[in-house]
């Protein structure tokens, strides 16, 4: 149990497969998958399960957020 954390999924890539981690009501469980995209869309259903946001797919770059205006 994982009680001290908030209802989470995230994905994470380890030693070549894939790493799904989803904390639901303080239980942590982990699905592990050899395919990235079958680890997404397991993650982004379990999202849409707890009514969570969607995040980018792992793996992918965020570029830094740019503040001002634009030119």
């Amino acid at each position: 149990m994982v009680t001290s954390e908030p209802d989470s999924v995230r994905v994470k890539a380890v030693n070549g497969q894939w790493i799904v981690r989803v904390v639901d009501g303080g239980r942590l469980t982990q699905q592990v998958f050899d395919v990235q995209a079958q680890a997404e869309i397991f993650a982004e259903e379990e999202r849409l399960r707890l009514g969570l946001p969607g995040e980018p797919p792992a793996g992918e770059p965020v570029g830094p957020l740019r503040r001002g205006r634009a030119r």
